[in-house]
């Protein structure tokens, strides 16, 4: 099958791949739900991580790594969704949604003489519920 196209499981023509109903036989294409969460979660870029409250979602990436002497790339910082406990001068102080608490460092970015492991801030992304409308139709 080339690049860009996917086949009908009914008929086996071939289409674009953002089509919704086969264009020959008129049967629909399976798609991955969606998650309740993905759809009530509105994604916060630009804030203050020293604002952050007890209870505040965050999704963590980034953060401190190494470099072998190869070379490569050893990332050695949190990644996924936590939970806000409390932030201090360096970090904040969270725990996942599966077990286990972790400071997520935000401070300068500075190496470590003894480890060799470059410390640099962790990217992250507020997640808010999304609000839902409860006006009346008048």
């Amino acid at each position: 099958m080339p690049k860009g196209c996917k086949s009908c499981s009914s008929c086996g023509f071939c289409t674009g791949p953002r089509a919704y109903v086969c264009p020959q036989c008129h049967t629909p294409f399976a798609f991955k739900v969606q998650s309740k969460e993905k759809k009530n979660t509105k994604i916060i870029r630009d804030f203050n991580w020293r604002e952050l409250v007890t209870g505040d979602k965050i999704k963590v990436t980034g953060g401190p790594y190494y470099m072998n002497r190869e070379q490569e790339f050893v990332p050695m910082g949190y990644r996924g969704r936590f939970i806000v406990q409390k932030t201090d001068d360096k970090g904040i102080v969270a725990y996942s949604e599966k077990g286990g608490f972790c400071h997520i460092y935000m401070g300068p970015d500075m190496q470590c003489k003894e480890t060799k492991i470059w410390k640099t801030k962790h990217r992250l992304l507020k997640l808010k519920t999304k609000e839902k409308n409860n006006e009346s139709i008048s």
